[in-house]
């Protein structure tokens, strides 16, 4: 399907400071500011990348530490298994975030 040609400008007035967050929610998005406002203006929900990462981060960590208990034939066990609750209570929170 062939792309709209955004043609038309839309002159917005805003504060300094808010010029400041829009620019800062938008990276944090991965957006430019046009598409962050454009979907905001939707109500289309926006997601931060970072979000995205530190869920990624955060799985691959567990894995690392599911295989170091295994190396290591169960001798952290118990401060293993704490760890890897924590690990899976984050990932949780950020996946209802995300949905």
């Amino acid at each position: 399907m062939k792309q709209k040609l955004r043609n038309v400008r839309l002159y917005l007035r805003v504060t300094s400071e808010e010029r400041e967050l829009i620019k800062l929610f938008s990276e944090l998005s991965g957006l430019t500011m046009s598409e962050y406002m454009r979907r905001r203006a939707y109500n289309i929900r926006v997601v931060a990348k970072l979000d995205i990462s530190i869920l990624k981060e955060l799985r691959r960590l567990g894995g690392l530490i599911k295989h170091i208990n295994n190396e290591s034939h169960g001798i952290y066990n118990s401060k293993i298994i704490e760890t890897l609750e924590a690990i899976t209570s984050c990932t949780h929170i950020i996946e209802r975030k995300l949905s």
